[in-house]
């Protein structure tokens, strides 16, 4: 058996602009995705169980089930053994701390997770690019158009800032001084359907979102020299524009607007959307200091909320 793990992740700004090949920027979470691979006997298969999902399923190839949640994994792990050119039956276990459909990248942890679990039960070490290609392929089929971000963080960790068109370049910061909370609307959303719905926005008021979404690369630029700055006021400003052209794009709505404003109203820094809006959870910078004042203050109205720390560590081989 093999066990991999792979962060959750933050987009701190530019969601749905880098879709369009804006730059944004992620770091990636101390929540992190578990994966359990073990080569099974017998005729060729792939038995996943997602312990959060409660569920089970069984994957062969003239028999498997598109419409199952348990689907991207069976296909991640296939995809990984299909590149290492090895036809081995599989059982992969799922044990995730990251909240799926929530703006925090479970499917492309558990993608990358999968992968890296994979290779490391066939006795191949794969390289972080490797790792992520392979668990982008995953993430096509649940997004059906995804950024890569998400599958970039998850496999390097730490801190990123990312274009579609140039890949990405790690920031080097200091986050000691700031947490970051997140906090759950508790409306479920789709990212796909998210995303599809922007593009159809977009596409019928070109000469009007053009220039928004330049001005939405101008801004992930200067957030990513205020973070390898550590001007984290600034970075906290930037964010709040950010929001703001989130809601333009129609991706907020009243319950993620409150969450925002008592962040914001209980000191943080900056408060957003994060992720593909719709649901899911919001993001506030916070001085460490301020951390738990913020998290109460949205407490009283989110089901759920996180305090974190940014990873600096990707995935990695648990054992």
């Amino acid at each position: 058996m093999a066990k991999a793990s792979a962060p959750g992740k933050v987009i701190l700004v530019g969601e749905h602009f880098v879709v369009e090949n804006q730059p944004a920027i992620a770091a990636a979470l101390n929540l992190r995705a578990r994966v359990l691979a073990e080569v099974l006997s017998g005729d060729f298969r792939v038995e996943v169980e997602s312990k959060n999902l409660s569920q089970k399923a069984v994957f062969q190839r003239e028999k498997a089930n598109k419409e199952s949640p348990l689907y991207p994994i069976y296909y991640a792990a296939l995809m990984t053994l299909e590149y290492i050119g090895l036809q081995k039956p599989l059982k992969i276990f799922i044990d995730s701390e990251i909240p799926p459909a929530a703006g925090m990248g479970s499917s492309a942890s558990v993608a990358v997770a999968t992968v890296a679990a994979t290779a490391a039960e066939l006795g191949v070490k794969l390289t972080l690019e490797e790792v992520s290609r392979l668990a982008y392929q995953a993430e096509v089929i649940v997004h059906g158009k995804p950024s890569g971000i998400d599958n970039t963080i998850a496999t390097f960790g730490g801190a990123i800032a990312y274009r579609k068109s140039e890949g990405f370049i790690r920031l080097e910061a200091d986050f000691t001084p700031v947490a970051l909370i997140l906090a759950d609307s508790g409306i479920p959303r789709s990212t796909g359907e998210m995303v599809r719905r922007v593009r159809a926005l977009k596409e019928k008021y070109p000469r009007i979102m053009d220039p928004l979404y330049h001005a939405a690369g101008h801004l992930a630029i200067e957030a990513g020299k205020a973070i390898e700055e550590g001007d984290w006021k600034r970075l906290g400003e930037l964010m709040n524009v950010n929001h703001g052209l989130l809601s333009a794009v129609q991706v907020s709505n009243r319950v993620i607007e409150e969450l925002v404003y008592a962040a914001r109203e209980a000191g943080a820094l900056g408060a957003k959307i994060t992720g593909a809006g719709g649901g899911g959870n919001i993001v506030a910078l916070t001085w460490k200091e301020d951390g738990r004042k913020v998290a109460d203050a949205l407490r009283k109205i989110s089901r759920k909320v996180y305090v974190c720390d940014v990873s600096a560590e990707g995935v990695r081989i648990e054992g």
